[in-house]
């Protein structure tokens, strides 16, 4: 009875478990049914429904008037939506195990592991991440990461071998390796793989069909077949982890007759798409490339910060410029195409498509007919230069402000750059071209130059402000000035005779600015400075603008610590304590050791006080616009804008508007002022008189250049190279017109252009000139200009005389008599002036910024230690802001000529940020020295 009453429970208890099962799976199949429908309905269709992207057509830009400078053009493109094609593949088999199969796994992991696409293969069958793998293999130094890589290889293919025993040795062959590289290939072949037991084996796909197809019609320019194919199974392996269902690119800009070719057959290659795709298109070329910047497919980094925003691994994506700042707004919205697939991936039916919407419309403040001029006259500008024997000038930039409102009317850096060179695909003879000609760097924002005498208004502005001396009182000038026992030379030798402030300017008077910005001081010269912009960004809405030096007491005294300690044999036994006191582990220790090192500091800086304080000679330097002064060509037309309207300091700006597809405005931007620069309107108009002054006849040191309704000032100089020896002149020159009325301010630098009247006087000259020309005139929009910024061929020559030049079109300006071109301004300076053993040494090349963008600098000199110089003794001054053209059979000045070291602005790697660049620490005479006798 028992047994028979245990069996009915147990009969009770398995048909309970029996029925919660079936209670279980009625329950689960109920939650398929009712609450996961939707998602297996998805799962399903994704089965045999494939959404291919379409490409939104970026935002047009136009000009002021609404010519456009980009646009779109439409290009076809091949992809492949199969991810499991891997072109052409050399397969390893291993048939047997032997005795010699050790050293096999030996042997073949030392050549697997050179290749690195092998290495991957080995990384994703090992199960890792490949940051796993990579982290495993990684060691200090090359040799050891490779012995690494051979080892982690030996012991995949070890256990594969191991795990197929059993196979093996029923005679089945086992795959052990992946092989992709032809010269490993090779490598292979020369060893005895059959005596292994190994034996090699060629795969070839779809994908190798279509490169093929592709190489032979040249698509991919220097690449080899092996190339594109591992560029292309780089991007799978992408693409399988972050976008499984999007296609590959494997080539763009593709000829119609091979589109057609391709089209016709679909069905013998599936998985390759051809599609059309909007891409940028400059009507202009080269014209405001730096502004405008240039797009490029997506990097990896900028897909990871901004996949969750609907990009797509193969979008356009800004990489400088304004297509870089302005990326949100350009961008469109992508469209999508819905098609039905058999189990094949072949197209069977479409289902619809999605319009992609195009991006919104940028509409700047530039002008192009004359952003065409600025850029025309800066290209004839480097032409006569080097006509007349400056071999070294082969670079300038250009800005042209609204001084009104801070809007930019032309910007130009030459050389430049065709953007449509990176749209459609970089070789890389064309990347060392763009790299070798500097044309990358943008030069109105990304690179600072030593303003020269343009600074003079900031010294004028100083000794105005503080009433160091009536601006209409008049000294007499004998050519010098005497610094203690220091003579410092005006450009002039026999001097400019009676010289109040206002004609100082006119005639760019070394010995007045000396004389009284001496006496005014640094502290108010800088602080001058920084009220009109100066050593600070402009605010431009534009990617890699630097700041450039205002140079003070307090940045030369870190400046040259910073040296000292990091140079000086003085301070070796510093630096040791600084190891120690990273080595040392207790806080007692470490305290012990940084009060002996700053003990040891203390001592030091006062052994080189005279080195690390400012002297008196620096200001003398400064207030003419040497010494440490650097600033960017934008900085200098912002900085004379504000002159010319009165006094306020506007944010430069690019863009006017942003209008969407239906022709809305999105967005209107407005002048924005910065500040009203703390100086007396009184004082402004004393400024703006003595720069009309430089303008206008007899005596102005631009009047041959400019006529009577303009203002402006000219600048030379000095660079010097490593060592501190002179090679040239930066020419500068700065302008704002009309005088009365002003409407545009111009900044212009020729780098090694010999004088500022003589060389960047014509560019603005004929800047201005066209501004000015009749609307209705013709403008040449030549299309056709080198991709990398060279001269174009249709150079307007001037004529050899400046004198002869034709009468300038605007009103206000009237020709010049020839006999006051003659007397005009600041002449070169002659053998009589005698060079000092050693100058002040000043950081007159470029500098570069260390922030996004793109630009860079010369070399800056390191030293074992700080320079130490001779005290000024008669300082041989930069060459004179010159108004006469000088003709072609004059000769270079010392120090320009073709073979002279120089040091040239530089382009910044690929993509990357360019060095933290120190400016050249002051060259610094002792105080003894500067009480000995002048010789």
């Amino acid at each position: 009875m028992k047994r028979k009453t245990l069996v009915e429970n147990k009969m009770k208890y398995f048909l309970g478990a029996i029925f919660l099962v079936l209670l279980l799976l009625l329950a689960k199949l109920s939650f398929m049914q009712l609450v996961q429908t939707e998602q297996f309905r998805t799962m399903a269709r994704n089965n045999y429904i494939r959404i291919a992207p379409v490409f939104a057509p970026r935002g047009e830009i136009f000009d002021q008037n609404g010519e456009k400078i980009v646009t779109n053009k439409p290009i076809y493109t091949v992809s492949i939506n199969d991810l499991n094609l891997q072109g052409t593949t050399y397969h390893l088999y291993l048939n047997c195990i032997g005795p010699e199969t050790v050293s096999m796994v030996d042997e073949l992991s030392w050549i697997l592991a050179g290749d690195e696409e092998s290495v991957q293969y080995f990384q994703q069958i090992s199960g890792k991440t490949p940051e796993q793998f990579y982290d495993d293999v990684t060691r200090d130094n090359d040799k050891a990461t490779y012995t690494a890589k051979k080892l982690a290889i030996e012991e995949i293919i070890k256990e594969r071998i191991s795990s197929n025993k059993v196979k093996l040795e029923n005679g089945e062959a086992l795959e052990i390796a992946v092989v992709y590289n032809p010269s490993t290939v090779a490598t292979l072949r020369q060893e005895d793989l059959d005596s292994f037991g190994i034996r090699m084996e060629k795969k070839t796909d779809t994908l190798s069909e279509l490169v093929s197809m592709l190489h032979k019609e040249a698509v991919f320019d220097e690449k080899t077949v092996y190339e594109v194919e591992s560029d292309v199974r780089a991007a799978i392996r992408e693409k399988k982890y972050y976008k499984p269902y999007e296609p590959v690119l494997v080539a763009e800009n593709i000829p119609a007759k091979t589109m057609v070719t391709l089209r016709e057959r679909q069905i013998e290659m599936p998985g390759v798409v051809v599609d059309t795709q909007p891409v940028r298109d400059y009507p202009y070329q080269s014209l405001l490339a730096h502004a405008l910047g240039y797009v490029q497919n997506i990097k990896q980094e900028q897909y990871e910060e901004h996949k969750d925003e609907g990009y797509f691994m193969n979008d356009l994506y800004g990489q400088n410029g304004l297509e870089l700042i302005y990326e949100s707004d350009l961008r469109g919205e992508p469209g999508a195409r819905q098609m039905e697939v058999d189990a094949n991936g072949q197209p069977v039916r479409d289902l619809g498509l999605k319009q992609p919407i195009p991006g919104n419309d940028l509409v700047l403040t530039v002008d192009l007919k004359l952003q065409i001029a600025a850029e025309q006259a800066l290209a004839d500008g480097v032409v006569r230069a080097q006509k007349a024997g400056y071999s070294l000038s082969k670079a300038g930039a250009v800005v042209v402000l609204d001084v009104r409102t801070g809007a930019i009317r032309a910007m130009a850096s030459y050389p430049s750059y065709n953007p449509g060179i990176f749209t459609d695909g970089l070789s890389n003879t064309q990347w060392q071209q763009l790299q070798d000609s500097g044309a990358l760097l943008n030069r109105t924002i990304s690179t600072i130059y030593p303003p020269g005498s343009t600074f003079k208004m900031v010294t004028a502005s100083a000794i105005l402000e503080n009433e160091i001396v009536d601006p209409g009182h008049k000294i007499s000038d004998p050519g010098y000035y005497r610094l203690g026992k220091g003579i410092f030379r005006d450009w002039k030798l026999d001097g400019h005779g009676m010289v109040d402030l206002r004609k100082a300017l006119e005639v760019s008077c070394d010995t007045y600015f000396y004389q009284y910005g001496l006496m005014a001081g640094v502290d108010a010269i800088a602080g001058m400075a920084r009220e009109f912009g100066l050593g600070e960004k402009t605010g431009i809405k534009l990617p890699g603008e630097i700041s450039g030096v205002v140079p003070t007491p307090e940045w030369k005294y870190e400046l040259v610590k910073s040296m000292l300690i990091r140079y000086n044999d003085d301070f070796a036994k510093v630096r040791d304590l600084n190891e120690q006191i990273e080595k040392a582990t207790s806080e007692s220790r470490k305290k012990q050791l940084q009060k002996s090192k700053d003990d040891e500091m203390e001592k030091q800086l006062k052994k080189h006080e005279w080195d690390l304080n400012w002297q008196q000679y620096e200001t003398v330097n400064m207030s003419i616009g040497q010494g440490n002064n650097t600033y960017t060509i934008m900085q200098l037309a912002s900085y004379v804008a504000a002159i010319a309207n009165n006094g306020t300091l506007y944010r430069p700006y690019l863009v006017d508007k942003i209008v969407a597809p239906d022709g809305k405005v999105i967005r209107k931007f407005e002048p924005e002022a910065r500040r009203e620069v703390n100086i007396s309107k009184d004082n402004l108009q004393i400024l703006r008189e003595g720069m009309h002054m430089v303008a206008t006849p007899p005596n102005g040191t631009a009047s041959a250049v400019f006529g009577l309704d303009a203002a402006a000032k000219t600048g030379t100089a000095e660079v010097l190279d490593v060592n501190g020896k002179k090679i040239g002149n930066h020419a500068l020159f700065v302008a704002f017109a009309p005088y009365e009325k002003p409407e545009v301010a111009v900044a212009v630098v020729l780098e090694y252009g010999y004088a500022g009247g003589s060389y960047a006087g014509p560019i603005a000259r004929q800047i201005l000139d066209a501004y000015f020309a009749d609307p209705e005139s013709n403008v040449n929009l030549d299309k056709q200009t080198d991709a990398l910024g060279s001269q174009p061929n249709n150079i307007v020559e001037l004529p050899e005389d400046w004198d002869a030049l034709q009468a300038l079109s605007w009103p206000g300006w009237e020709q010049l008599p020839v006999s006051s071109v003659s007397s005009q301004g600041d002449k070169p300076s002659q053998s009589k002036q005698v060079q000092a053993e050693q100058v002040p040494a000043t950081s007159s090349r470029p500098v570069t910024s260390t922030e996004p963008v793109q630009s860079t600098t010369a070399p800056v000199r390191e030293t074992q230690s700080p320079p130490v110089a001779t005290p000024p003794g008669e300082i041989q001054q930069p060459l004179p802001d010159d108004a006469q053209l000088p003709g072609e059979s004059e000769q270079p000045l010392a120090g320009t000529s073709p073979t002279a070291v120089t040091s040239e602005p530089t382009q910044p790697r690929t993509e990357q940020q360019p060095p933290q660049i120190t400016p050249v620490v002051p060259a610094v005479p002792t105080q003894e020295q500067m009480s000995e006798e002048q010789p």
